[in-house]
């Protein structure tokens, strides 16, 4: 009795068990092709991934422009402010120009000061959205978000949307190699300083302190001095007419950064924020960053594209001008041929017969008059033979002989049955079972010559001077139309 009771228990017991293990191989199954979704990337992603996660920084190519003067560059960070309105009062006095690096959430609170930064013709970067710190530097994506959003308060404002980013601290200890790589990616040019004029060390930094460190700073060709406009910089205001006197007794020029400017970066170093990037994420970063690099071109990639589009355009322009005059060149051309072809020649024999020969048999080609070499020489009274087996052909006139092969394509020139030239590559042709044969250089083989030759547009004519006999003289005419003459 016990073993049939037992026995439905171990059967649902075994059930169960396989349905456990059938549930888990699935599940396990299941997630294999999603984990292997995860480590997809383009081969160029990984490779850059790798290198980015070895601390290497990867750097696009770019061209600047190094101005012929020293120049200073001024910009302002943190603001705008109550203060902004002082500093461009100082700076239109001075008639200099400066960038101002501003925050999102100030220049929502302050949309005047950034209007009359951008009409008093200074440059306006992004220096993220609130300036925390441990937002900011905890991942990239909520730095990215901040600039994002500090860039679309700016475009609402003024309709700009910066190229130049400023990291709040600067980006020493900030930024990684992945930081840096993606906000390239994106086409943002990152500005840190190499003049630090110590006005944030700490509140209310005194204006001879200030001045003293500005004053001790190295000079450099291309100076990019940072001061802050934010609420609490009274002093940055105060020093301000101090520091441009100072650099302009240097002899300096001030100007506003551009992405022409080479920027000055700072060194990769340890960051001090802990954080992790790995190839799923980094891949959904680089989509991001080259989106709106597609989506947001520079001023530049506009310039260019604008200058490129424009070339293209004269290039076509002027392309299908030449195309079309070359038409009109060809049609006329062909005009001029269609007429001249229809006109017969008429050939004039010094001391022999005057002759016609029709459009159909001859014809003009590369300057030359070319025909039938039969009928050439019967109409001057000689013969041809023609041996089909061999393709050769014999031409007989007065003393003269000219042996034509076509395989070879050679001639041999005989005088009184001795041989006294041979020619090879020949200038001779099949065509419609005929010889064909430039006139003048028969004519020359043949102890002749063209002396006059008239090609008019509606007349033609050609005389020629024969010497079947060796002692045949023809008068020595001048002869007209040389150019003609020796190409016929």
């Amino acid at each position: 009795m016990r073993s049939q009771v037992q026995a439905p228990n171990n059967g649902r017991l075994r059930f169960q068990i396989m349905m456990v293990v059938v549930l888990l191989v699935s599940l396990l199954v299941g997630s294999m092709p999603a984990k292997a979704a995860d480590n997809e990337a383009d081969p160029s992603v990984q490779e850059a991934f790798g290198q980015l996660q070895a601390g290497k920084r990867l750097k696009g190519e770019r061209t600047y422009v190094t101005p012929e003067q020293p120049t200073v560059y001024l910009t302002f960070d943190d603001g705008p402010s109550k203060l902004t309105n002082q500093v461009l009062d100082i700076l239109d006095k001075e008639d200099v120009k400066a960038t101002f690096f501003v925050l999102g959430e100030q220049a929502k609170a302050h949309p005047a000061e950034l209007k009359r930064i951008v009409k008093d013709g200074h440059a306006i970067g992004n220096h993220t959205y609130n300036h925390v710190y441990k937002e900011l530097y905890s991942d990239f994506q909520t730095f990215w978000n901040q600039i994002q959003r500090s860039e679309d308060v700016i475009s609402n404002i003024v309709g700009i949307r910066p190229q130049l980013v400023r990291a709040p601290g600067g980006t020493a200890t900030n930024f990684d190699a992945y930081y840096f790589y993606l906000m390239e990616q994106a086409g943002y040019i990152m500005e840190d300083w190499n003049v630090d004029s110590g006005d944030s060390k700490r509140a209310n930094v005194p204006v001879n302190e200030i001045w003293q460190t500005v004053k001790a700073s190295p000079l450099d060709h291309e100076i990019n001095i940072l001061f802050h406009d934010g609420t609490g910089h009274e002093s940055s205001v105060q020093v301000l007419p101090q520091v441009i006197s100072y650099y302009k007794k240097l002899g300096y020029a001030f100007a506003t950064l551009t992405d022409q400017v080479k920027p000055k970066q700072f060194a990769i170093t340890k960051p001090k924020w802990s954080r992790n990037m790995n190839l799923k994420q980094f891949q959904s970063m680089i989509d991001q960053t080259q989106q709106y690099a597609v989506a947001h071109p520079s001023p530049s990639d506009l310039l260019k594209q604008a200058e490129e589009k424009r070339l293209a355009q004269k290039l076509e322009a002027e392309a299908e001008e030449k195309a079309k005059a070359k038409m009109e060149e060809e049609a006329e051309a062909a005009r001029i041929l269609a007429k001249q072809a229809a006109l017969p020649l008429q050939v004039h024999v010094l001391g022999g017969n005057t002759f016609t020969i029709e459009p159909s048999i001859y014809k003009l080609h590369a300057n030359q008059i070319e025909l039938p070499l039969r009928y050439l020489i019967e109409k001057m009274g000689g013969k041809v033979a023609w041996q089909a087996d061999t393709k050769t052909a014999n031409a007989h006139y007065g003393i003269y002989d000219m042996d034509y092969d076509l395989v070879n394509r050679s001639i041999s020139l005989f005088t009184l049955g001795k041989q006294t030239a041979t020619y090879s590559l020949a200038d001779m042709n099949m065509q419609d079972n005929q010889i064909i044969v430039p006139l003048r250089k028969t004519i020359v083989s043949l102890g002749g010559r063209i002396t006059n030759a008239v090609m008019d547009p509606d007349y033609r004519e050609v005389s020629m001077a024969l010497s079947p006999l060796h002692f045949f003289k023809e008068n020595n005419r001048i002869l007209k139309n040389s150019l003609f003459a020796m190409a016929g």
